[in-house]
């Protein structure tokens, strides 16, 4: 029997993991306290683990819950507990790298320990490096070394990390060139090469047995030194010096929406001085934020930050500022194809979210194929997989759809959009609002039983459903992109869609050409210029 993970299973996941995190939190701050002999407050250790504890405690809940499901259909006697070794990551981002693997790993371990003892886990006592996870491209690096060169001579106050994804645009160079009096951009991407041994005594020493009938915080908190990452507590102390030597100078705002995940080096120099009074600013990086029901990432981002930015919405926080993303250079010269960008998840889960997961990927990749089948065109279609080494469950299925399909990743997004007539979406992520707020004909499908959206935003949902831009199924989405055909731009231009799309982009995808107006003023405020 397998789990069918779809919303309200995902809802119940979200529920119990938010519970269980506070406890959980606690603990790596007690644990960690004493190894380190210092006594950080809960938000600093939240800024440097919160997101692995979160993506933690979904392994941990996933694997409880797959671990009961073999219990009562008798599965475990079929595969009798081992004794496991568990090699701890070395930072965050090898953790999170590892989720075609660590779901697996996560339920032998549940299994040992519950039968087996704690006794049932070994803990190699290697030698593990840790490095700057963080990296950018040659022709940013340059760029960046560009930027600081124009400042030199200032005294900046707000430090910009990662704020962005994907390359430096150019209307960003030209900001920051205005702003270099207050501001100065450092994707924090130095060297440094830390040598830890694991402590495998202190790790063993700190496993606890399972009972049945355990809390999810009591059976994550049992685990957790078999899988806190090195760079926590083998190698923080000389991680951390090595981060404040290549950057002592602290900033008094700093802003990022990239970096709170799996940016270590980030992390620990933030959490840091933050502690000495400097406000974290912190930004939506991407779709799901602000639609979903519960989000992780928006949860996670807006408690640990001073001020959390949206595209357009607000959930009433406090903190929570709307503000446009960075919005690269776009022209749209030739509308040469139409582009369908796809979704894809691994069949393990490793994270619970609003989106296809096992049990409803299946029904994505159908849609998909449908919609391919049924498309009536004779303008090119370019698809465009999501990154990432998912199988072939989805290609195949395209190409028994139709087997002559182009399967075209080389292109930079935006500019793919920007030659697009049209672009398809196969899921409600990213990618979708980045065509909607940039005024790019949208037409999405989406399988509904994978999603839950807030309930303020679904009237905005549903006046895009009319007017034909969002889809219940791949079939439908192809009819209605077959019957505006001859004439995509008196549909997409018509008063009635373009007043769907704003409304709904307002709150959701505010992009706006505006943007570095508004920032300035924005930073104004708060550095009370």
């Amino acid at each position: 029997m397998t789990i069918v993970w779809n919303a309200q299973r995902v809802s119940e996941g979200l529920t119990e993991i938010e519970s269980a995190r506070v406890a959980v939190l606690t603990n790596v701050k007690r644990l960690l306290d004493e190894y380190h002999d210092v006594d950080y407050s809960l938000r600093h250790y939240d800024i440097i683990l919160g997101d692995w504890i979160e993506r933690y405690l979904h392994l941990v809940y996933v694997a409880a819950e797959n671990y009961a499901i073999r219990a009562t259909s008798s599965q475990i006697s079929d595969q009798p507990a081992k004794k496991i070794a568990i090699k701890p990551a070395s930072d965050t981002a090898e953790f999170f790298s590892a989720h075609q693997t660590m779901p697996d790993l996560m339920l032998m371990a549940l299994q040992s320990v519950s039968i087996l003892g704690v006794d049932s886990i070994s803990i190699p006592d290697d030698e593990v490096v840790i490095k700057n996870s963080a990296s950018v491209g040659r022709r940013d690096k340059l760029n960046s070394i560009l930027l600081k060169r124009f400042s030199v001579g200032t005294t900046p106050k707000v430090l910009f990390v990662k704020p962005f994804s994907g390359r430096m645009p150019r209307s960003w160079i030209s900001a920051m060139f205005s702003w270099r009096k207050w501001a100065r951009h450092d994707d924090l991407d130095f060297s440094f090469s830390v040598r830890a041994k694991i402590d495998a005594k202190w790790r063993g020493r700190n496993l606890a047995a399972i009972s049945t009938g355990a809390r999810l915080s009591e059976t994550a908190n049992a685990l957790i030194t078999a899988f806190i990452p090195v760079c926590a507590v083998e190698g923080f102390a000389v991680t951390k010096f090595e981060v404040n030597k290549a950057r002592p100078k602290r900033f008094a705002h700093v802003y990022s929406s990239q970096a709170l995940w799996t940016h270590f080096a980030f992390k620990v120099l933030v959490a840091d001085w933050c502690e000495q009074g400097t406000k974290l600013h912190y930004h939506q990086h991407g779709g799901w934020y602000g639609l979903d029901e519960t989000h992780v990432g928006e949860v996670y981002e807006s408690r640990v930050a001073d001020t959390y930015y949206t595209w357009g919405w607000s959930r009433g926080n406090g903190n929570t500022v709307p503000l446009p993303p960075v919005t690269p250079d776009f022209q749209r010269p030739e509308k040469l194809f139409d582009s369908l960008i796809c979704f894809d998840q691994p069949q393990h889960i490793y994270r619970l979210q609003y989106f296809p997961l096992s049990g409803t990927l299946q029904t994505m990749y159908d849609q998909t194929a449908d919609f391919v089948r049924t498309r009536e065109s004779k303008t090119e279609l370019r698809i465009r997989l999501f990154p990432g080494d998912f199988g072939s469950q989805q290609k195949d299925a395209i190409l028994r759809a139709r087997a002559i399909s182009i399967f075209d990743n080389s292109q930079e997004i935006f500019s793919q959009y920007a030659n697009s007539r049209m672009v398809f979406h196969n899921y409600l992520g990213t990618s979708w609002l980045e065509t909607l707020g940039n005024n790019i004909p949208t037409i999405c499908f989406y399988d509904v039983d994978a999603y839950r959206f807030r309930p303020d935003a679904k009237a905005l949902l549903e006046d895009l459903v009319k007017v034909g831009i969002l889809h219940l199924s791949g079939s439908s989405a192809a009819a209605h992109a077959n019957a505006v055909e001859g004439d995509v731009d008196q549909w997409w231009l018509s008063e009635e869609v373009q007043t769907a799309r704003r409304n709904f982009a307002k709150s959701f995808a505010n992009y706006s050409p505006d943007w570095k107006q508004m920032w300035r003023e924005n930073f104004a405020r708060a550095l009370n210029l």
